[in-house]
């Protein structure tokens, strides 16, 4: 954590030399380290409202393991533990900076709780942290969201195995965006990112065809039905559930439901009675 952005920066070159030289007939010599390298960083896409709930928290939340690995299903970073939930701080994009990108707010990665925030304020001055205010950071949620961006609540086995950070990640310069986006390209299972857990619904009677959450999909996962303009149909293949495209539509006319197929959702709520009726059933 200390070295995210060399970390990172090296992920960022090494993936960029891949995307030149990787194609279809030669994929299968980079599944190794494709395996290797989703193995060791997870995020979870998470909609605004489920990162709105994290960054208000006002106590801490240990969501127990087995239900942890169902929201974020990896085998070595997946843990949901987050202490004094109001410890904030905004850091430098470390994708941003590799990619010499000029995507704003440049300080749009939030690192959650404790000891992290303490730890990047003391010991990673190049990241240039900047400790936030409960207010601070849902603005920067929205001015986020607002650009089209996509939150991932992160993981890492640097970080205790658990959840230390809410990145609203620019799709142009993400470089777990754009290797997730790479490796589906290729016909892998792999990936760093999980599914929200959550579709978008489309209601026609309020669609208006003004067309803004076609081209927003940071996934290509919309289009329009029949190519005629009039109404967008979803790839719930390709869907992430990122949410960009409720966000943004004028109409309302889309609305974020939850997908059992696709996973459990980072949404506090439900998983505090989904704790409850665990610990329920463990005590019958």
């Amino acid at each position: 954590m200390k070295y995210i952005s060399g970390y990172v920066g090296l992920i960022a070159r090494v993936f960029g030399f891949v995307a030149r030289i990787i194609n279809k007939s030669n994929a299968f010599i980079f599944h190794p380290f494709i395996k290797f390298l989703t193995s060791r960083y997870h995020g979870k896409v998470i909609i605004f409202e489920d990162a709105h709930k994290i960054v208000t928290l006002n106590e801490t939340v240990a969501v127990p393991e087995n239900v942890a690995k169902s929201v974020i299903p990896y085998d070595m970073a997946y843990n949901i533990i987050i202490r004094n939930p109001d410890a904030i701080v905004a850091l430098r994009c470390a994708c941003r900076d590799a990619r010499k990108h000029d995507c704003q707010p440049a300080h749009k990665c939030m690192i959650i709780g404790e000891p992290f925030m303490s730890f990047m304020l003391e010991h990673n001055k190049k990241a240039d942290p900047r400790k936030l205010s409960v207010p601070e950071a849902i603005d920067l949620l929205d001015r986020c969201k607002k650009n089209g961006y996509v939150s991932n609540a992160y993981c890492k086995d640097g970080a205790g195995n658990q959840m230390y950070a809410i990145c609203n990640c620019c799709p142009e310069c993400c470089v777990s965006i754009s290797a997730h986006k790479l490796f589906h390209s290729m016909g892998f299972k792999e990936s760093s990112l999980a599914q929200s857990g959550y579709l978008p619904a489309i209601h026609p009677e309020k669609c208006k065809g003004k067309g803004i959450c076609v081209p927003i999909c940071p996934f290509g996962a919309l289009s329009w039905k029949d190519g005629d303009k009039k109404q967008p149909v979803v790839d719930t293949g390709i869907c992430m559930g990122c949410g960009n495209c409720a966000y943004a539509c004028p109409e309302n006319a889309i609305s974020m439901t939850p997908a059992p197929t696709k996973g459990i959702p980072l949404d506090l709520d439900r998983l505090e009675t989904v704790k409850n009726n665990f610990q329920k059933n463990t005590v019958r």
